[in-house]
C-alpha cells in the first residue's frame, strides 16, 4: 500500500488539510514541519482514524472528542460537525499492474456545552480508475490484508514507540518484535487455520468415541486422546510462560549486574566508608602514639640517664675521692658510736681501766667525752660524706647496657613513624571522605542482592521450563502413541477406516501448517532479520571498512534485536548504540 492523499475535515485542530504524498522514485519521503500544537500529532491521529477507526483513537475513542475544539461549548446551544477524512492509496496487484482506492471515513459528533455524542463512524471504499468510481463492498476487509491491525503501531510511530523496541524488560521486547513478525509475515493466518484443523480432528475424535458403541478400548483410547487434546496446549502455555519468565529474569539479572559494575567501578560506598573508619582509627591510634613519643622524648633529657653521660669525668672524680675516704676509715663515720659505748663498759680499748671511782679511771673517762666532743664537731661534714657515698654508688657505677644516646633513637625513631603514620592514615581519610562525596546514590549491597536474586529466580525458571518441555513432550509421545493405537482399533471395520481416512486428511493438513509455521520462524525470520540488518546499516552509514564500530544487528529466534561490533562482541542496543542508531 502507498499513500497518495489524504483531506482532513473537522478533526479537531484539523478544519480542512490536504495533503499530497510525495510518491516518485526520486522524491518519495514527505516531510511535515509546523510549529508546536498547530496539527501535527493531530493528522497522524486522523490518518490512522481514518484506516483503523476508535481503535486508533487514545483510550480506542473513550473520552476523546473529535470535532473542532473551538465548536460551541454552550449549555443552551449545540454545534454538530461532520468528521471525515479521506484517503488516497494505491496498491500493486500480483501481475505487476497498480490500482488507486479511495477509503473515506466520516462520523457526526454533536457537542453541547462539556457534553459531545458521537455515533459509529462510517466506512466507504471507492475502486478508481480510467472507467470511473467504483464502490467497493466490505472497506475492511478489502484494507487489512495490506495494512493489518496487527501492524498499525509499526506503521505510525513516532521515536518513543519505535524504542520500545529495544528498551525496557526483555520480555516486553520479545512481545512486541513478536507481534510485528507475526503481523509481517502472516503467521496469525497459518495459525488460525491450524487451530481449526486442531478443532476438526477432535470433532472427528469425539465423533468416533460416540459411535464406538461397545468397543471399550476405543472409547477409552479416544477419551485419553480427548483429555490429551485439553492437556497439551495448557502445557505449552505454561511452557512458553516458564521461558517467557526465563528470559525476562536474565535480563533483569544482566541489567542489574550491569548497574553494579557501574557503581563498583567508583567504589563501594559501604566498603570505602568501612575503609574511611578503618584509616581514623589508624590516625587516632598514631595520634595517640606520636604523643606518648612525644612525652618520653622530652622526659628523655630530665632522665638520670643523661646526667651520667653528661657528668661521667665529674662523677668518676668524685667517686675516687670518697673510695679514698672509705679506705682511709673516714666512711662510713663511726668514731662517735664507738665511744660513746666504751662509757658504758668498766674497760678501754687498750685494757685500762674506766672506772670512774678511781682517778686513773676518771682522768681516762675525761679524755673520752673531751674526744667525743671534738667529734661532734664534724659530725655533720662526715655524715654528708657518708650519705654521699653511699646514695652515689648508683651514679658512680658504670653504664651497663642501653646509652642514653640508644635510648634517644629509640624514641626519636618511634615518634617519627607514629608522625608518619599519622599523617599516611590522615590522607587515606581524607581520600575516602572525597571518593564517597563523588559517589552516586546506590546502595551497593542492595544492588548485589538484587542481582543475585534475580539470577536465583532465573535458575529457578529455567529449572522449571526444562520440566515443562520434558512433561510436554512426554505428552506429545503419548498422543502419538495414542493415535496409533486408536487407528489400528479402527481398521478393524468399514465405518472405522472412513474415520482413519478423515484423521488422515486432517493430520496432513496439520503436518503442512506445521511445516509452514516452522519455517517462517525460522527461515523466514531470518530473511526478515537479514533485511532489517541491511536497512539499519545503511541509515547509520556502517560500511563493510574495518574501522566500522557496528558490523550487525539480527533478531534472534527468541525475538530479541542484538547489535554486534568488532570481533563479534555484542552491543547493548540501549546502551551502546547513540540516539538515532537506537
Amino acid at each position: 500500500m502507498k499513500l497518495l492523499r489524504a483531506c482532513i475535515k473537522n478533526f479537531r485542530l484539523l478544519k480542512e488539510v490536504e495533503i499530497k504524498f510525495a510518491t516518485s522514485a526520486d522524491k518519495n519521503l514527505t516531510v511535515i514541519r509546523a510549529a508546536n500544537a498547530s496539527g501535527k500529532t493531530t493528522l497522524l491521529t486522523a490518518l490512522q482514524w481514518g484506516l483503523f477507526g476508535d481503535d486508533a483513537l487514545p483510550d480506542r475513542g473513550n473520552n476523546f472528542r473529535l470535532s473542532p475544539l473551538d465548536a460551541s461549548t454552550s449549555t443552551s446551544d449545540s454545534a454538530t460537525s461532520m468528521v471525515e477524512v479521506e484517503i488516497d492509496y494505491e496498491i500493486s496487484t500480483k501481475a505487476g499492474d497498480c490500482e488507486t482506492y479511495r477509503l473515506i471515513r466520516s462520523v457526526t459528533e454533536t457537542v453541547q456545552g462539556d457534553k459531545y455524542d458521537r455515533k459509529g463512524s462510517n466506512i466507504r471504499l471507492f475502486h478508481l480508475s480510467s472507467n470511473g468510481t467504483e464502490p467497493k463492498e466490505n472497506p475492511e476487509s478489502q484494507i487489512r490484508p495490506y495494512l493489518p491491525k496487527e501492524l498499525r503501531e509499526v506503521f505510525f510511530t513516532d521515536g518513543d514507540r519505535a524504542l520500545s523496541f529495544i528498551e525496557g524488560e526483555s520480555s516486553g521486547q520479545m512481545k512486541r518484535i513478536k507481534e510485528a513478525i507475526r503481523s509481517l509475515l502472516g503467521f496469525d493466518i497459518i495459525e488460525d487455520a491450524l487451530e481449526h484443523v486442531g478443532k476438526v480432528s477432535s470433532d472427528i475424535n469425539r465423533k468416533v468415541r460416540k459411535e464406538s458403541g461397545s468397543q471399550d478400548d476405543l472409547v477409552a483410547i479416544t477419551q485419553k486422546l480427548s483429555d490429551l487434546d485439553e492437556e497439551i496446549p495448557k502445557l505449552e502455555e505454561k511452557y512458553n510462560q516458564a521461558k517467557e519468565a526465563r528470559i525476562n529474569l536474565e535480563s533483569k539479572e544482566k541489567k542489574t549486574d550491569v548497574q553494579l559494575s557501574d557503581a563498583t567501578k567508583k567504589g563501594d560506598k559501604k566498603d570505602l566508608e568501612n575503609q574511611r573508619e578503618t584509616a581514623k582509627k589508624a590516625r587516632l591510634t598514631a595520634e595517640e602514639d606520636a604523643d606518648r613519643a612525644a612525652n618520653d622524648h622530652a622526659e628523655l633529657f630530665k632522665s638520670e640517664l643523661l646526667g651520667k653521660h653528661l657528668l661521667a669525668d665529674p662523677f668518676r672524680k668524685a667517686g675516687a675521692i670518697l673510695e679514698n675516704m672509705r679506705k682511709q676509715g673516714e666512711i662510713p663515720y663511726q668514731t662517735i658510736p664507738v665511744l660513746e659505748d666504751r662509757l658504758n663498759q668498766s674497760a678501754c680499748i687498750c685494757g685500762e681501766s674506766l672506772d670512774e671511782k678511781t682517778s686513773d679511771g676518771q682522768e681516762r673517762r675525761e679524755q673520752i667525752q673531751r674526744l667525743i666532743k671534738d667529734s661532734r664537731n664534724l659530725d655533720e661534714i662526715k655524715e654528708k660524706i657518708t650519705a654521699l657515698y653511699y646514695s652515689a654508688q648508683d651514679l658512680l657505677r658504670p653504664v651497663e647496657g642501653r646509652s642514653w644516646v640508644d635510648e634517644f633513637r629509640e624514641v626519636y625513631g618511634r615518634r617519627q613513624r607514629a608522625n608518619k603514620l599519622r599523617k599516611e592514615q590522615g590522607g587515606i581519610e581524607s581520600e575516602m571522605e572525597a571518593r564517597i562525596s563523588q559517589l552516586p546514590d546506590v546502595d551497593i549491597q542492595k544492588l548485589s542482592i538484587m542481582r543475585d536474586r534475580f539470577r536465583e529466580q532465573a535458575r529457578e525458571a529455567s529449572i522449571e521450563e526444562t520440566r515443562l518441555n520434558i512433561e510436554l513432550k512426554a505428552k506429545q509421545r503419548e498422543e502419538g502413541e495414542a493415535k496409533q493405537e486408536r487407528n489400528k482399533l479402527l481398521e478393524q471395520d468399514e465405518k472405522g477406516r472412513e474415520f482413519i481416512s478423515e484423521l488422515h486428511v486432517a493430520q496432513d493438513l496439520q503436518d503442512i501448517m506445521s511445516n509452514a509455521l516452522e519455517v517462517m520462524r525460522t527461515r523466514e525470520l531470518e530473511q526478515v532479520s537479514k533485511k532489517m540488518n541491511a536497512l539499519f546499516l545503511d541509515m547509520i552509514g556502517a560500511d563493510a571498512d574495518e574501522r566500522s564500530i557496528i558490523k550487525r544487528a539480527e533478531v534472534t529466534h527468541e525475538f530479541q534485536i542484538v547489535v554486534f561490533g568488532q570481533g563479534g562482541i555484542k552491543i547493548d542496543p540501549s546502551r551502546g548504540l547513540g540516539g538515532a542508531q537506537r
